[in-house]
């Protein structure tokens, strides 16, 4: 039969078995992390890279699409323009 003295013994290689696990569960955890970074950080670098060259581009192509809208209403004044001065011309040929 099993006395005070065994199951204390009992309870202390249990104890010990479970600290020693979860030393290694953390170790594991520690190792699993470094892996993931070493993998995921440089794509989420690249990735946000390629986020910054996008933005840039939006940028630009806004800036290109305000100037074309500047140039169009410029063309439609001169338009305007050349047409008031041919009627006007096209008068004045008819009054000589």
């Amino acid at each position: 039969m099993l006395d005070k003295k065994d199951l204390q013994a009992i309870a202390k290689l249990i104890s010990d078995s479970e600290a020693r696990t979860a030393q290694r569960i953390e170790e594991a955890e520690k190792r699993m992390m470094a892996l993931m970074e070493g993998y995921f950080d440089p794509k989420f670098n690249l990735l946000a890279d390629g986020h910054k060259l996008i933005t840039e581009q939006m940028a630009k192509q806004e800036a290109l699409e305000d100037l074309m809208e500047s140039v169009e209403d410029r063309l439609d004044v001169l338009d305007s323009i050349v047409k008031l001065h041919s009627h006007e011309i096209a008068k004045l040929k008819k009054a000589q």
